[in-house]
């Protein structure tokens, strides 16, 4: 119930600047009494985590992509490509043995490159899992819409950078603005043509000096068509993009004490040849947990490679894990079960 209040305040843009600001400020963060608290959250939150498996699969379908991003690496992947489909099945057959009941199908591409995507849905859904993915929606056009709502897909996110022509395509380069804006739209109204509730659309912003000032205009715009606004954080990907994000971003604030990364206890991340990679920071597969073509996911969530990452995670030896050591990523713990 908490988790769900601190999401829905978190959705709206009062809420994000007030949590933003609580979360930056070091007199509030670097207390004693707030350390005290949060590092018992912290310390219980991981010793439930550990008891189980992940809370769900970042299955990347493809990490093909038609947008060169201002904050994004991708065009530095040499490696390129989309999962074939008996792989996919062996993990969604894999969750429903460990009842892991939901997949998001990204991780470092855009879904819509995948042809197979719509058989993938519909293959977790039979299975009785959850099912989403993020998207940039430059390829969305009513063909794909009907496909998607049809599918059954639960939630579908797009990232939309700006709330002007001049600033989206400044950002999301190789995209179009007016195209994203009408499929985005044309999507939320197939949805309702069909008498559906899902998917539910929800758009992400990633806060940038490029587009900060549009923000309140963003939320204005978008606040009633869609069923989520997410603002979030420029961070540096592993240190693999130099680009720096807006002053008030709490993953640039070097004065806040570094925590362990809750992705590791949380998410597994594999991508399209069936590597399980650390995180969802790790584009370029640096730090390879195992391969799901050969093992499990319950082998690898269990293995010595993760055990000792962790490890250094808690004792803060961060540097003990390269990915890690240049990484500004922060969590928030406040927000985990």
């Amino acid at each position: 119930m908490l988790k769900k209040l601190l999401n829905k305040i978190r959705g709206t843009n009062l809420g994000y600047k007030f949590g933003r600001k609580m979360l930056s400020t070091n007199l509030i963060v670097n207390n004693i009494i707030y350390k005290y608290f949060y590092n018992r959250k912290i310390k219980r939150t991981i010793e439930k985590l550990e008891r189980g498996f992940p809370d769900g699969i970042d299955i990347g379908v493809t990490n093909l992509c038609n947008a060169n991003c201002i904050m994004c690496p991708h065009s530095k992947l040499n490696k390129m490509g989309t999962m074939d489909i008996k792989l996919y099945k062996k993990i969604i057959n894999n969750c429903v043995k460990l009842k892991i009941n939901n997949v998001t199908l990204s991780f470092f591409g855009e879904p819509l490159l995948d042809k197979s995507l719509i058989e993938k849905i519909k293959y977790a859904k039979s299975r009785n899992i959850a099912t989403a993915f993020y998207s940039n929606a430059s390829l969305l056009n009513e063909k794909w819409a009907k496909s998607l709502v049809e599918s059954g897909l639960d939630s579908i996110t797009i990232s939309f950078d700006g709330n002007s022509k001049e600033t989206y395509e400044k950002i999301r380069r190789n995209l179009n603005f007016d195209v994203t804006k009408k499929n985005i739209l044309g999507l939320v109204e197939m949805r309702n043509e069909l008498n559906k509730k899902n998917p539910k659309i929800n758009l992400v912003l990633v806060e940038l000096e490029e587009n900060k000032k549009e923000i309140n205009d963003f939320y204005k715009e978008w606040k009633n068509k869609v069923d989520g606004i997410n603002i979030i954080n420029m961070r540096n990907w592993a240190n693999d993009i130099q680009k720096k994000g807006t002053k008030e971003s709490f993953h640039f604030n070097k004065k806040l004490e570094r925590k362990p990364c809750a992705l590791i206890w949380r998410r597994m991340i594999v991508d399209w040849n069936g590597d399980v990679v650390l995180c969802c920071d790790d584009w370029n597969h640096s730090t390879i947990l195992g391969n799901l073509n050969k093992q499990t996911i319950e082998e690898i969530w269990s293995g010595e490679k993760l055990r000792k990452i962790r490890e250094a995670h808690v004792k803060g030896e961060f540097h003990k894990v390269p990915l890690c050591s240049g990484c500004n990523k922060k969590s928030i713990w406040w927000l985990i079960r």
